[in-house]
Parts: structure tokens; sequence; C-alpha cells
């Protein structure tokens, strides 16, 4: 992966976990409605694996953010406009 793909997958991570903490749920809650184990949540959400678009689709719908919201403030965090 490039550095800007690295900083991106980061920002991403990041963008979720203010969102989930905004809506105050739990990793357990988002497993839960999203259908994957808890675990892998908390790894997506750390920046330690990839997060697969279903579910980073589902996350957001959870969230009730726009998925286009989440990844437009990753992207300005990555190029360093944030």
């Amino acid at each position: 992966m490039t550095d800007y793909g690295e900083s991106f997958a980061s920002a991403l991570a990041a963008e979720l976990r203010a969102q989930k903490a905004r809506k105050k749920v739990s990793d357990d809650q988002i497993s839960q409605a999203v259908g994957v184990h808890r675990v892998s949540v908390s790894r997506y959400l750390t920046g330690e694996r990839p997060i697969p678009m279903v579910v980073f689709a589902d996350m957001c719908r959870f969230l009730e953010v726009s998925p286009v919201k989440v990844i437009d403030n990753a992207e300005q965090q990555a190029r360093g406009d944030a």
C-alpha cells in the first residue's frame, strides 16, 4: 500500500471511530448490527485490518452517516487538509 493509501485507511478508521463516539455505541452493538464479530469491528476501527466495502456501508448505515461524508472527511485528513 502507498503512503497515501495507508494515511487514507487510517483516516477512514478514525472517522468511523468519531462517528461511533458521536452515536455513543459499542463495538458489540456495531458487531450485532452489521453481522461481523466484535473483534473484527475493533480491528477495523483501529486500522489493524482493512474494512470490506460491504461492512463499511453497513457500519455507516448503522451509525446514520453518509458513506460519502466519511470518505470525504478521511480524504481531507489523508491529504492534510483537515
